[in-house]
């Protein structure tokens, strides 16, 4: 069964109390950037350098290898092929059905790229994705780091700053925010008006809204997500209500446009992220070891 942490009675409009979460896939490592794809669920598999395939087949479901290399958030370009941000091989690249990849971004201004954590693609075809350090001198993904670990000095990192890039159908690339500790997790609202976008560091959730020209302005927080619970903010989804999802200490954390915060939901095991599936009712998280699937009483646009 789900555990619900309901802070505002508004969450049972989105989960019914007694949702159960279902664990899908087990025995991975760390999990991470799902998307949802031609009846099927794909996610990264950071230490073992894979994209992972998860279907409901008639004798059972399959868990297979999509394709091998790099990656971290995963995302659907408006054609519905599969756009990556690779953490460990520091660019942005799509990636065909047959493993081959194609670099989309990997230097900005003649510098090497930090470490593409996730991606999203606005509907004119631009694709935004945050750039923290955390790849840059690898550690065991789901450890800890050093308190202010961002702060020093990082043998490897070019880029004098942890941006937010918005890279264009042309292929020019722009900084579109430069103040961030640890940018993360990022989503749009349903009308594209705002780019929410979270900050590991400074566990919170920021809001900007979108110029005409793709840049951001008018930057302002919208969720403390500060707690003693283990993990920060990471994955983030929006539903079609504009209603925030995201992954974070203790949980799924929930809120609404406005930021009031709805409540959260508890896994078994610590999410990383997640994504709309099935028929855009269902939610899937990838936490740690694992993917899990619940049921909702909303719904999140599909990709592709």
């Amino acid at each position: 069964m789900s555990s619900l942490d309901v802070r505002n009675s508004g969450l049972h409009d989105l989960i019914a109390p007694d949702t159960p979460i279902e664990r899908v896939a087990g025995g991975l490592w760390f999990t991470e950037g799902p998307v949802w794809r031609g009846g099927a669920l794909l996610f990264s598999d950071i230490p073992n350098n894979r994209i992972v395939r998860w279907r409901r087949l008639a004798e059972g479901p399959e868990l297979t290898t999509y394709a091998t290399g790099h990656s971290n958030g995963l995302t659907l370009d408006r054609q519905g092929r599969v756009l990556a941000a690779e953490h460990g091989g520091r660019r942005v690249t799509r990636v065909a059905d047959g493993g081959a990849r194609t670099v989309l971004a990997e230097q900005f201004q003649g510098k090497r790229l930090n470490s593409p954590n996730d991606i999203v693609v606005k509907s004119d075809g631009s694709i935004y994705f945050t750039d923290p350090p955390y790849a840059v001198q690898p550690s065991t993904p789901g450890m800890a780091r050093p308190e202010g670990w961002w702060k020093a000095p990082i043998p490897g990192k070019e880029q004098p700053c942890h941006g937010v890039y918005r890279l264009a159908p042309d292929g020019k690339m722009q900084l579109v925010a430069e103040d961030f500790a640890l940018p993360n997790g990022l989503a749009f609202s349903p009308d594209e008006s705002v780019l929410y976008i979270d900050d590991s560091a400074h566990k919170h959730i920021r809001a900007f809204a979108v110029r005409a020209d793709g840049g951001l302005t008018n930057g302002r927080i919208l969720l403390d997500m500060a707690s003693n619970d283990p993990g920060v903010p990471d994955g983030m989804k929006v539903d079609v209500e504009g209603n925030v999802f995201c992954t974070g200490p203790g949980g799924v954390w929930v809120c609404r446009a406005d930021g009031t915060l709805l409540g959260r939901i508890i896994l078994p095991e610590l999410p990383a992220n997640l994504a709309w599936g099935e028929d855009g009712t269902v939610l899937f998280f990838t936490a740690r070891t694992s993917v899990y699937r619940m049921q909702t009483r909303t719904r999140g646009a599909l990709l592709g």
